[in-house]
């Protein structure tokens, strides 16, 4: 079951903040998001958020995470984004997270572990390298366009192929 982008943003700040780490910035969290959606894909076949991915100058973009986060600009992020819910007669304010327990959880905790300790703009630059998703679909479509989507399954298909290269390390080392 896909999650919102900002039940994994919020999730993604929990870690950073429980870590000390004080240097997650917007850009940051996009990329985050981004390397774990797909992880996801690639390791479960299913997306992780229900939201598109979009192809923008600094790398893969979820638009709602954008307009969250922005007024932040390049400063770190010190709060949990919220959301609206709608009960039988009246409007709560909630903060979208996932289960602790859930499969999603301990994937977030380990793209937290691996790409948590980069910087914003080394993580966007790793997303701009030849063949990757937004490579890709940037030097088709994005350049004139705005708000381009990467399809999920290009994605999928460049982290399953990561996949494979982290086996094949795995395997000669042992």
């Amino acid at each position: 079951m896909p999650y919102s982008a900002v039940a994994i943003a919020n999730c993604f700040i929990d870690l950073a903040k429980k870590s000390g780490d004080k240097g997650l910035t917007p850009m940051k969290l996009q990329k985050l998001v981004y390397f774990a959606h797909g992880w996801h894909l690639a390791l479960t076949g299913n997306p992780l958020i229900k939201e598109e991915i979009q192809a923008w100058k600094f790398g893969p973009v979820v638009q709602s995470l954008y307009h969250e986060f922005k007024e932040y600009g390049n400063n770190p992020i010190s709060n949990y984004a919220s959301d609206f819910r709608l009960d039988d007669k009246s409007i709560c304010v909630v903060t979208p997270t996932i289960p602790e327990d859930s499969q999603a959880f301990g994937l977030l905790k380990r793209i937290w572990e691996v790409y948590g300790k980069y910087g914003g703009v080394q993580l966007s630059n790793a997303t701009h390298l030849p063949n990757t998703p937004w490579y890709e679909v940037w030097e088709k479509e994005g350049k004139n366009k705005q708000c381009v989507g990467i399809p999920d399954d290009i994605i999928k298909k460049h982290f399953e192929a990561e996949l494979e290269k982290q086996k094949a390390k795995t395997a000669v080392a042992a």
